[in-house]
């Protein structure tokens, strides 16, 4: 009987493999509660419904789904779900529920669990007692392999449920310097990750997820500074990726490292990118002419393009492989400048300007969702939080619901396919 229901739920959300170089559009979706993922008929249910219709009027076409997990201190060899166990049968049947309305009205869906680093007693950002703030991208675990055991039996029940639901691609990780590169010579006692076990990751991953969901990793993208050879160039954990897979080694060390990452960028299908770079400066004073300040701002976006693009070409070529780039994430939130620093989250003082926030996607999507750049196969916005009804009142978040000049930014690259 199991089985039967198995199978029944398989037929029954199963959707075609993201294959490039379609072009997808797509929404981060998160939930802070351990069952929020639901179309039920309650009051949260009703959200989500309400929330997914209008994520799909803009033109989208899948909704990739966030779930969290904790790692006390950025050392420890655990990784647990915020979901309790006790809560998991109940997560699962409702989040399948919300998987069978969403492809009912058009949405495919993905899966990227994320993982967060708090403090002893929850705090987030977490400091430590010697001011360092730690998060995922400098984890620094004491036993690297029972960390990623702990990492893999997190992911293993959601790589079930995307497998059975069709998913069309699944996110193994994301920002995760450290691990996956290391963080090259700015840090000489982390200088190199652990693409090897990156790669046993990917392959374990397949036996559970089947072979129709690609697999993906969400490379960081921002305006972190990387150091070789005295020189910085800045692009966080994308550029420490392009040195170390096509730089020339000196020693067995960085051979062996440069051919495991080599080795971890073939297991994946498409590369994802965590996309979070300025589009100018703090001090620099903006036209208040819409399309004056687009210009502006796409003179950044053009280059960051560009580079991503060489990129790309210098990093297949030399490797003999035809990755194609997919941001899983890039977002600005609905306030003054936000297109500067744009990784920065609510909480301080800015004005709310939606006309900031839509410059900025115009930009954005002027740089990337063109003919001119087929490599990039698709666009993730980051976030609609399924929590609350923040579409409804005005509010400086990184959601584009109920933001009428964004909305109209993204209607307009998003259904003009």
């Amino acid at each position: 009987m199991r089985i039967l229901i198995q199978i029944i739920f398989i037929l029954s959300v199963s959707l075609p493999g993201l294959s490039a170089p379609s072009r997808e559009a797509a929404v981060n979706i998160i939930t802070y509660w351990p069952q929020g993922f639901r179309v039920d008929n309650t009051e949260q249910g009703n959200r989500v419904r309400r929330l997914l219709g209008k994520i799909k009027a803009l033109g989208i076409d899948t909704v990739i789904l966030n779930f969290r997990a904790l790692m006390v201190g950025g050392t420890t060899t655990e990784v647990n779900s915020v979901v309790a166990e006790v809560d998991r049968p109940e997560e699962e049947r409702l989040l399948k529920d919300m998987i069978r309305y969403s492809r009912s009205i058009g949405l495919q869906v993905a899966f990227r669990p994320i993982l967060l680093v708090v403090g002893p007693h929850g705090e987030f950002p977490y400091v430590d007692q010697h001011g360092y703030i730690w998060w995922h991208g400098v984890i620094r675990p004491t036993d690297v392999p029972a960390w990623f055991e702990s990492f893999y039996k997190y992911h293993e029940r959601y790589m079930r449920i995307a497998g059975e639901a069709g998913a069309v691609w699944y996110s193994i990780g994301a920002e995760m310097h450290s691990l996956t590169s290391g963080l090259g010579s700015r840090s000489s006692f982390w200088r190199f990750g652990y693409p090897e076990l990156w790669v046993d990751f990917v392959q374990k991953a397949r036996t559970v997820l089947g072979p129709k969901v690609k697999i993906t990793y969400g490379v960081n993208f921002t305006d972190q500074y990387v150091l070789e050879d005295g020189i910085r160039t800045w692009g966080g954990e994308f550029e420490q990726w392009r040195h170390d897979l096509t730089f020339v080694p000196k020693t067995l060390q960085e051979t062996k490292h440069q051919t495991n990452l080599r080795k971890f960028w073939q297991a994946l299908d498409f590369i994802g990118l965590d996309y979070y770079r300025s589009l100018g400066s703090a001090n620099a004073k903006y036209p208040e002419d819409y399309q004056k300040l687009v210009e502006v701002l796409s003179s950044f976006s053009l280059q960051y393009a560009s580079y991503l693009e060489g990129s790309r070409d210098q990093i297949n070529n030399l490797i003999t492989a035809d990755k194609s780039l997919a941001v899983q994430e890039v977002g600005y939130r609905s306030v003054d400048k936000c297109f500067v620093s744009p990784y920065l989250y609510e909480g301080d003082e800015a004005p709310i300007n939606y006309m900031h926030q839509a410059a900025a996607w115009d930009a954005m999507l002027l740089s990337l969702w063109t003919p001119r750049s087929p490599w990039m196969v698709s666009v993730g916005i980051w976030q609609v939080l399924m929590d609350d009804d923040s579409d409804l009142y005005i509010n400086g978040g990184f959601s584009p619901l109920g933001k009428e000049p964004t909305e109209n930014v993204l209607k307009k690259y998003f259904n003009e396919r």
